[in-house]
């Protein structure tokens, strides 16, 4: 099996190998594990699969660390359904146990699934909203069916329900209630999810997809074919330019209003770095998302994140 890796933070080498979904894993009824083990669980997803954004958790007040690992487990789960699925029924299958997880979990009756059982105990400590987790899950759904973006607008689209979604949860998780907080990340989450499409690029054209819009590559006369034979076609790297140009503006908007939030909501922005980090080495390879360079982890990144954090930018 193959690791899904287009949904997951850019800056980070592509894990062809699959993992064992995580939606297939129960705690036995009898023996009721701790909530312990379970933020373990999630925690060692994250750092596993999400590096990234395993970066910036200790950030976050102490308290709410297992908070964040259970949420993006919760995407690392999500994003990896796709991949691990021999069709888009079995996929919508799985979909719909998220959705069933997450109404129990609200509830108060999350089931013995380390996920839910963690995100159970965050509900104890703060407040999150399940329309969030819901929009994240019918987004993913839509996306089985591996249609092509037709233009950008329908990619900031998907980013938004997916990337963006995961930041206004940990927004919520700090109790932060500012309309420019929310506008701010609403952006991060844009340029996040665009981003980690282009880096993901390369897997995806292995698996005979190209994620470029059809408004985009048809503008620039790229051909499908050759991306799938030979990773490159004419006029591909203008195209990608373009899209990368999209998620530049949106990092450059966010960037505008930054003095605007409170502070306190800096351990949720500073996820824009990575995506920063790498659309600054995408424009250092001429755009060229293939060059293997690209998808090497920087051993940069941690001190690039603490330095927002300290400047306060992004």
């Amino acid at each position: 099996m193959r690791l899904y890796t287009s949904l997951l933070p850019a800056g980070r080498a592509i894990n062809t190998t699959f993992r064992k979904p995580l939606s297939n894993v129960r705690f036995a009824s009898s023996n009721t594990p701790s909530i312990e083990t379970a933020q373990k669980y999630c925690a060692d997803s994250v750092r596993k699969h999400d590096y990234e954004n395993y970066l910036c958790i200790p950030f976050y007040p102490r308290e709410l660390q297992n908070t964040q690992y259970a949420i993006r487990a919760f995407n690392v789960e999500l994003a990896s359904i796709r991949e691990n699925v021999s069709n888009p029924m079995i996929g919508k299958m799985r979909t719909q146990f998220w959705r069933d997880t997450i109404d129990k979990t609200f509830a108060k009756a999350p089931p013995q699934q380390p996920i839910a059982l963690a995100l159970g105990d965050a509900l104890q400590r703060t407040s999150l909203s399940p329309m969030w987790f819901k929009r994240i899950i019918n987004e993913r759904e839509e996306n089985l069916e591996d249609p092509q973006f037709m233009t950008i607008k329908d990619m900031e689209k998907y980013a938004e329900n997916t990337a963006s979604c995961l930041l206004y949860l940990q927004l919520e998780s700090l109790k932060i209630r500012d309309v420019t907080a929310d506008h701010i990340v609403s952006h991060i989450g844009k340029a996040i999810g665009i981003a980690t499409l282009l880096r993901a690029l390369p897997f995806h054209a292995s698996q005979k997809r190209l994620i470029l819009p059809a408004e985009v590559t048809a503008k620039h006369n790229v051909v499908q074919e050759e991306v799938f034979r030979q990773g490159h076609s004419e006029g591909l790297e203008d195209a990608i330019f373009e899209v990368a140009t999209a998620a530049h503006d949106h990092l450059l908007t966010a960037r505008s209003m930054l003095k605007s939030v409170p502070p306190s909501a800096m351990p949720v922005l500073i996820s824009a770095v990575p995506t920063a980090k790498y659309l600054e080495k995408l424009e250092q390879h001429n755009f060229n998302a293939f060059e293997p360079k690209l998808q090497l982890k920087s051993w940069k990144l941690p001190l690039d994140i603490w330095s927002a954090y300290r400047k306060q930018q992004i």
